[in-house]
């Protein structure tokens, strides 16, 4: 007699228990709560730049520094073209691409070290002990 499994639910769609139950209910009340804090946020920061926009001595300077940037930006746009500019800026390109590179891949190791592990703490090459941060954020709404 042949039996069939019925496929494992995400875990977005399994039945949630006791524990995960006052979990996500926890996790239903915080999300609203910073819906509502960001939208706080925006409303006072948007206040915040009414009141400077209305002094005088703040327009005054922000209008300076506008006109800085704008020639700060014709400069910029000048030295680009200098051929010992671009060859740095390749070079800084390059090692921000390999950085970011770099702490993926650990970032993943660290993932494993901790799965492997349960453990939260690291002693590096130096003898220091450093902690492992895990994190872990809500993306967005699926379709």
């Amino acid at each position: 007699m042949e039996t069939t499994q019925s496929p494992q639910p995400d875990s977005a769609e399994a039945t949630p228990n006791k524990d995960t139950s006052s979990t996500l209910e926890t996790i239903h009340r915080l999300t609203v709560e910073a819906a509502e804090t960001r939208e706080k946020t925006r409303d006072i920061r948007e206040q915040l730049k009414d009141v400077l926009d209305q002094n005088d001595e703040y327009r005054e300077i922000s209008d300076q520094i506008k006109e800085l940037t704008k020639k700060r930006s014709v400069t910029k746009t000048l030295l680009a073209e200098d051929k010992d500019y671009q060859s740095l800026t390749a070079d800084l390109d390059d090692y921000r691409l390999k950085l970011k590179d770099i702490n993926e891949i650990l970032s993943q190791h660290l993932v494993l070290y901790y799965d492997q592990t349960q453990q939260t703490k690291i002693v590096d090459r130096d003898g220091e002990t450093r902690s492992v941060l895990i994190s872990a954020k809500l993306g967005r709404a699926e379709a």
